[in-house]
């Protein structure tokens, strides 16, 4: 009796998810590897499948994403852990007036965020 639970390999799942939310983190391998307490190298091997984490390397990375192990698998997806933060919904009880300006401070701080990001990935890029 075969059975198929998952249809893509779990070391795939995981090398392209790993990848997906370091990016969506904006963090680097290094960087990765420095909140997880490993090297960027090892970091490398298990993007490109070359390597499976540990056990432990597998908590270590998902705690350093802030994802559940799950989510680093592909057994459940990032949207769905998602928890609101308090301050969150107490904004969306304000005022319309209050709410918007909440919205164009947001925008303005992620716009800004954002830029600084892209400069210094282009600075990166010049410098190797």
């Amino acid at each position: 009796m075969s059975r198929t639970f998952v249809k893509e390999p779990v070391p795939d799942k995981l090398a392209a998810n790993l990848r997906k939310l370091r990016e969506t983190r904006n963090l680097t391998q290094a960087e990765l590897g420095k909140r997880a307490g490993m090297a960027a190298a090892s970091v490398s091997h298990f993007e490109t499948g070359q390597r499976a984490p540990s056990l432990n390397s597998l908590v270590k990375l998902a705690d350093a994403l802030e994802v559940s192990v799950d989510t680093l698998l592909g057994r459940e997806s990032l949207e769905s852990q998602m928890r609101v933060d308090p301050i969150f919904l107490k904004a969306s009880r304000a005022s319309a007036q209050t709410l918007d300006t909440i919205k164009k401070i947001t925008t303005a701080l992620l716009s800004e965020k954002e830029s600084r990001q892209t400069k210094k990935q282009r600075r990166i890029r010049f410098e190797t």
